[in-house]
């Protein structure tokens, strides 16, 4: 009795396999005939059963059925694809040989499609879709050990896909979850820059974590030497903790050590140069330091010693042609306390004394606008004809370059001039 009951057993089983097998090939006629939900029901019939569960070619047929469901224009907006990816993940997972080529081109199809959502989801700012999107790139990507694929053209898409899911994270306030991304993103020979550093360097400082922020912006510091935002991002810890002299003593022991180091004469410059004009805390007005002469002095001496050994070095020149652009505006708040006095005073004698007062300030704001001139100008032309070739530093320096130049010229009235910087502004801004 016991051995006729396993018979049956065995022939129930048989007969349920048969079943599936043959929903699979109605699933599989159902597509040919473009029947699509009469295909997804026939093949999540076979997916779902026990006896079919794990066969690779039903799988393969449920991502095929999903993925030409997705090229339906009726249905572009379901985004189907994202339903024949894990249909092809979990073929491949279960026989990684089955339809190797025909998988791998649809997951590689995916992975592309995976990223232009995520770019437009970051671009709008969608962080949240952004990220889930960027992340199945790169699970795709991470197939058998990342050894699956071996475009190196979808490296560069998983790695710009990390790129996106770490800032996503970091603009989502997701701390935790970013800092793991960053960290790895620091090291991705493909997408790492300097920015990392200072989005990592960020959430510290928003966490609290002081020791980590420091470790990090020093850490840049070694890997980006010449890069501003991180050197003003170590300058700005100094001074918050009331520590910039001893950031100020390790570049002047520097400099002592290595005097025709240009690198290391314009971080000295730089760094009076921020000490000089201090951020603003809280929204504040800041306060023009006690010594602000002598850190004027120091940093103009030190950014001309730094152009003196690399005369054609846009970032020295419009380095110095900003703190001669910043001296100068200090006068401008000047010149309106004189106007706004010469206005309001009906005595002859004491409006001339306010006019003669505005004119000096005028003459001496552009006594040090002629002085940046120059140098803005040295920046335009070193690097302007190859802009397209420079890095972003470069380009930020030659934008910056070209808008002090039109300020400059408009406040001197020169508007011919201003108007032909202003030209070459809109043209690089429109590229």
């Amino acid at each position: 009795m016991k051995k006729a009951i396993l018979i049956t057993a065995s022939i129930a089983i048989s007969t349920l396999a048969m079943a599936q097998k043959i929903n699979i090939q109605n699933a599989s006629n159902s597509l040919k005939d473009k029947d699509y939900r009469k295909a997804i029901e026939y093949i999540n019939l076979a997916t779902t059963d026990p006896s079919t569960k794990d066969n690779p070619k039903a799988w393969f047929l449920k991502g095929n059925i999903y993925m030409e469901m997705n090229g339906d224009p009726a249905k572009k907006d379901a985004k189907h694809y994202r339903d024949a990816t894990t249909a092809y993940l979990k073929a491949a997972q279960l026989d990684a040989k089955y339809e190797r080529d025909a998988v791998t081109q649809s997951l590689l199809f995916a992975a592309y499609t995976y990223y232009n959502d995520a770019a437009l989801d970051y671009n709008k700012k969608n962080y949240e879709e952004a990220i889930r999107n960027a992340k199945a790139v790169i699970d795709i990507h991470a197939l058998e050990g990342g050894k699956r694929f071996t475009s190196k053209s979808f490296d560069t898409v998983a790695s710009a896909s990390l790129m996106i899911q770490s800032y996503s994270s970091y603009y989502a306030e997701k701390y935790d979850e970013a800092i793991p991304l960053l960290q790895t993103m620091k090291n991705d020979p493909i997408e790492k820059n300097a920015n990392v550093y200072l989005l990592l360097a960020d959430i510290y400082k928003r966490t609290n974590k002081n020791a980590d922020m420091l470790a990090i912006i020093e850490e840049g510091r070694v890997a980006y030497p010449d890069n501003q935002s991180l050197r003003n991002e170590e300058l700005n810890y100094y001074i918050l903790s009331g520590k910039q002299d001893i950031l100020m003593k390790k570049l002047e022991d520097a400099v002592a050590k290595d005097p025709k180091n240009a690198d290391l004469l314009i971080n000295l410059a730089n760094g009076y140069t921020s000490m000089a004009f201090p951020k603003s805390i809280d929204s504040k007005e800041p306060v023009k330091p006690d010594n602000y002469e002598e850190l004027f002095s120091k940093s103009e001496d030190n950014y001309n010693k730094a152009i003196g050994l690399d005369p054609d070095n846009a970032g020295y020149n419009y380095n110095l042609g900003v703190l001669y652009y910043n001296h100068a505006s200090g006068y401008n708040k000047q010149m309106n306390d004189a106007a706004d006095a010469g206005n309001k005073t009906k005595v002859p004698a004491e409006r001339k004394k306010h006019e003669d007062a505005y004119n000096k300030l005028m003459s001496q704001r552009d006594t040090y606008f002629d002085k940046a001139i120059p140098f803005f100008v040295k920046a335009v032309n070193t690097l302007e004809p190859k802009i397209d070739k420079v890095s972003e530093e470069d380009k930020f320096t030659y934008q910056g370059a070209l808008s002090a130049l039109k300020e400059i010229y408009a406040r001197r009235n020169d508007m011919t001039k201003s108007n032909q910087y202003k030209e070459k502004l809109n043209e690089f801004k429109s590229r």
